[in-house]
């Protein structure tokens, strides 16, 4: 965690003269309410423009040409509007600060997060939690880490929970405004209301994505890739290298080829991308080259959250070494392409309520086919879950959570009927997890079932954005781990343009048993080659993390003697090791809750035992 930005607002006449000072700030603008960039920030990445005593700052990667800000926002000051602003092509925060107010833009998919406390007299809000959770001293928040063990982000979310107490943060699509001292969190982002046609929502989405790759092509030049050869990231650096091709520049990209990477094919269309323009400069780099999951567990790096990959660091570690050494401005990776470009299958309550019935039958009894499960089973639960409300289903999960311990005998995660049909991630208790931490998650599944109001009316809406939230979350530590290597990692399909031109498409049309990722391959069909889109299945690598547990096995066992998360009543520490043997014999469940575990733990580790500080110790 390199970047990040602060600032101070308050409503009455505050001293400034204590108020703590970031380490590496650079003040963009001062008065009673000043505000800071914080590290090495690009010249791309920050723009500013005074009108008046109206001041804005723009952190990130905005698009748009710098003459339509300053008429956008010149028209946002008479309106006293500033939302337009927040609706570019790009990824980044919005800030602005008037004679009044202060407010501060968060994006839709959660790669800009806000988070806000109190401080004496101001509220000091930040990019980072853990800045404001130094200075305030802040605990952490143990519901909050028990909610997140069993994958429940979207209620901490929507109630801006962050994992420390008195640390709040502003949901996505959302803006914090501040007057008079006081905090609000305001909507600013809805989907769009009506579908359209999906010859309109394809050619809706290859407009975004082409601005989102040439903008950033123009504005970083040197631009980098991933090129595993899967569907999303093949995309994203053909349309790279396509517009670099014509100003005479080359595309680095990175391809690992794993054991899994091979059999599933993935090495295979990645070479056969690599032929179709001249200027891909590739790094192909051999299995044995690549470091094992579960490597260098015990040196994981501070950052805002626990990383859901923290299994992948040696190799994520390795990767950004590269492509420092390529000299890379920005890489870019398909993460958030699955998230952003299919619907859950509960989609087809959608069609119910529709009454679409020939197409709700015939995507049922195609889901059964992928899925091995009865055409009756699906519509049942299908109907069902139609007739729940988001407030019964939580008190399902509650009610439920107490006997749904994950399945020890399953090794690769399978999708059941009730994580398809639902209204959220469906929470799983795992045999280490202690009657405290399931206590704790019932209890918030029920305060929240009291006053939940969900993100839309229809169940596969609010199960998208949940899945938008865990995967922001996700790529966000990601992008905060590169920045270790000065790498400035971006995921264009999380951008806000690209997830309104997704949903402007009906989830029948870009979600099917019977294509694969539709609206991609109809969006793209004029600009790439036809051999791009012929691929129909998608990469497994379960071989990797198995064979790299089992290398690390010995460590691994080490690493867990003790837990932090034991010592706080969340865990079974002998459990726990006793589920880890299990999965080196391979008799243990789909990994993602081991995971998830360890990610949790070896966090707070690092919170612990950081030496990083944010602030100038004369103020602190």
């Amino acid at each position: 965690m390199k970047r990040w930005f602060c600032g101070f607002s308050s409503g009455t006449n505050s001293s400034l003269a204590a108020l703590p000072q970031p380490l590496n700030g650079e003040m963009l603008w001062e008065g009673a309410n000043p505000f800071w960039v914080c590290g090495a920030w690009g010249k791309q990445q920050i723009i500013t423009i005074f009108e008046g005593p109206v001041r804005l700052a723009i952190v990130g990667t905005c698009l748009a040409p710098y003459e339509t800000l300053v008429e956008l926002f010149q028209n946002a000051v008479r309106r006293n509007d500033y939302t337009q602003l927040i609706r570019l092509p790009g990824s980044y925060n919005l800030i602005v600060q008037d004679e009044a107010d202060t407010y501060v833009f968060t994006d839709v998919a959660g790669l800009k997060p806000v988070f806000y406390a109190e401080y004496d007299s101001f509220i000091v809000y930040s990019s980072l939690a853990v800045p404001l959770q130094q200075l305030l001293k802040a605990e952490v928040d143990k519901s909050w880490l028990a909610t997140y063990l069993v994958f429940l982000t979207r209620p901490n979310e929507v109630q801006n929970r962050s994992p420390f107490c008195n640390v709040q943060s502003v949901p996505l699509g959302h803006y914090l405004q501040i007057s008079a001292g006081k905090p609000t969190c305001k909507r600013y982002w809805n989907p769009p209301e009506k579908y359209i046609s999906f010859s309109e929502a394809a050619e809706q989405l290859r407009e975004q994505l082409i601005t989102a790759v040439e903008g950033r092509v123009r504005l970083y030049g040197n631009i980098s890739s991933d090129l595993s050869g899967g569907f999303d990231s093949t995309s994203l650096a053909l349309l790279a290298a396509k517009s670099l091709e014509k100003q005479g520049h080359k595309l680095h990209t990175i391809t690992f080829k794993s054991v899994a990477a091979a059999e599933s094919e993935d090495v295979k269309w990645a070479e056969n991308a690599l032929g179709l323009y001249p200027n891909i400069a590739a790094t192909m780099i051999e299995g044995n080259e690549i470091p094992a999951e579960y490597s260098n567990l015990e040196s994981t790096p501070l950052t805002d959250a626990p990383n859901p990959a923290i299994v992948a660091i040696a190799k994520f570690n390795y990767e950004m070494e590269l492509i420092r050494s390529k000299g890379s401005q920005l890489h870019m990776s398909g993460e958030g392409g699955d998230a952003v470009l299919l619907a859950p299958d509960s989609y087809l309550i959608d069609l119910l309520k529709r009454v679409r019935l020939g197409t709700f039958l015939q995507h049922t009894y195609g889901q059964s086919r992928l899925t091995y499960l009865s055409p009756l089973v699906l519509i049942s639960s299908v109907v069902k879950l139609s007739l729940t409300s988001y407030q019964h289903w939580l008190l399902q999960q509650a009610k439920e959570l107490v006997t749904r311990e994950i399945s020890n005998r399953q090794l690769v995660y399978q999708e059941t009927v009730s994580d398809m049909f639902s209204w959220d991630f469906v929470p799983y208790v795992g045999s280490w997890y202690t009657k405290n931490l399931v206590d704790s998650v019932v209890g918030e599944l029920k305060r929240w079932a009291t006053v939940a109001t969900p993100f839309a009316n229809c169940p596969w809406k609010n199960q998208y954005m949940a899945e938008i939230c865990l995967t922001g979350s996700a790529t966000v530590i990601q992008q905060q781990l590169a920045e270790n290597f000065d790498v400035n990692l971006e995921f264009p399909y999380l951008d806000s343009l690209v997830i309104d031109a997704c949903l402007s498409a009906k989830p029948e049309e870009r979600t099917t048993p019977f294509t694969y990722k539709p609206l991609l391959s109809n969006a793209l069909q004029k600009d790439l080659p036809k051999s791009v889109f012929t691929r129909t299945t998608k990469g497994d690598y379960t071989t990797d993390e198995l064979t790299g547990f089992r290398q690390n096995r010995a460590v691994v066992k080490e690493l867990f003697q003790t837990s932090l998360l034991a010592d706080i009543g969340l865990i079974d520490i002998e459990d726990f090791r006793a589920n880890i043997e299990g999965f080196a014999m391979g008799i243990y469940i789909n990994s993602i809750h081991l995971n998830q575990t360890m990610a949790v733990e070896l966090w707070l580790r690092s919170l612990v035992n950081s030496g990083n500080s944010f602030w100038n110790s004369r103020n602190t």
